[in-house]
C-alpha cells in the first residue's frame, strides 16, 4: 500500500520536475526557419525564465506533495486494490508509523537536490521549446504573442505559465483521478501482457534494485 501511495504521488507530482521530460531521441527534424526561431526564442525566454525550475522545486514541490497527501486521505484503500479499512493514507500510516515524517524529509531533500539538476536542464528546455514554437507558429503569430507578453496581463501570464502546472489546486484536481488510474491499471497490465505474449519473457532483474 505504501508503495502504491508513493507511485501515485510520483505520477501526480511529476509536472513539477518533469514537465519537459525528454523522450527517446528521434531522427533529426528539418531545419527551423531562422526568423521563426528567433521570434520563438524571445517567446520562450519569457515563458521559461532563468532559474524557474530551481525555484519551482524549492518552493512549489513541497506544497504539491502536501496537496497530494491531503487528497490521498479521501481515497479508500479498496480503490487502490487493498483490503485495509479507511483511506490509503490511513493504511500507509498504519504500516509505517514514521510515514508523515519520512514524507516531509523526502520531499525536502528531493526539492533541494532536484533544484540544481533542473537548473542544468533549463537551457535544453528552452532550446527544444523554441524549436517547437517555431514549427507551430508563424513569425506574425509569435510577434503577436511577444507583444502580448509586454502588457501587464501578458507579463503576469508569462511569469506564472510554468508554475500553474504545479499549482496545488491543479494537483488536487489531478489527484482525484488516482482511484480511476489504480482501478484501470490491472486491466491495462493484462492487455499489455496479452499484446506481448508472443515475445520472449523480459530478463529478470539481477537484484531487488
Amino acid at each position: 500500500m505504501i508503495r502504491a501511495l508513493y507511485l501515485a504521488g510520483a505520477l501526480i507530482a511529476a509536472p513539477v520536475a518533469t514537465a519537459q521530460t525528454a523522450a527517446p531521441p528521434a531522427a533529426a527534424p528539418a531545419a527551423v526557419d531562422p526568423a521563426q526561431l528567433a521570434a520563438a526564442e524571445r517567446t520562450v525566454a519569457l515563458l521559461v525564465p532563468q532559474g524557474v525550475y530551481a525555484k519551482m522545486m524549492r518552493e512549489q514541490y513541497p506544497r504539491v506533495m502536501e496537496a497530494m497527501l491531503a487528497s490521498m486521505g479521501g481515497i479508500s484503500a479498496a480503490d487502490a486494490g487493498g483490503t485495509e479499512p479507511g483511506s490509503i493514507l490511513d493504511a500507509a500510516r498504519a504500516q509505517d508509523p514514521a510515514f508523515d515524517e519520512r514524507m516531509r524529509i523526502m520531499t525536502r531533500v528531493m526539492g533541494e537536490e532536484f533544484a540544481p539538476v533542473m537548473a542544468q536542464v533549463e537551457p535544453q528546455v528552452r532550446a527544444g521549446l523554441a524549436a517547437a514554437f517555431a514549427r507551430r507558429f508563424t513569425v506574425a503569430q509569435l510577434a503577436d504573442m511577444n507583444a502580448f507578453f509586454t502588457t501587464p496581463s501578458g507579463k503576469a501570464f508569462a511569469d506564472n505559465f510554468l508554475s500553474l502546472f504545479a499549482d496545488p489546486d491543479m494537483i488536487r484536481e489531478m489527484s482525484k483521478a488516482t482511484p480511476l488510474l489504480m482501478q484501470a491499471m490491472p486491466k491495462i497490465v493484462q492487455k499489455v501482457e496479452a499484446a506481448t505474449a508472443h515475445l520472449p519473457p523480459p530478463p529478470k532483474p539481477e537484484s531487488d534494485d
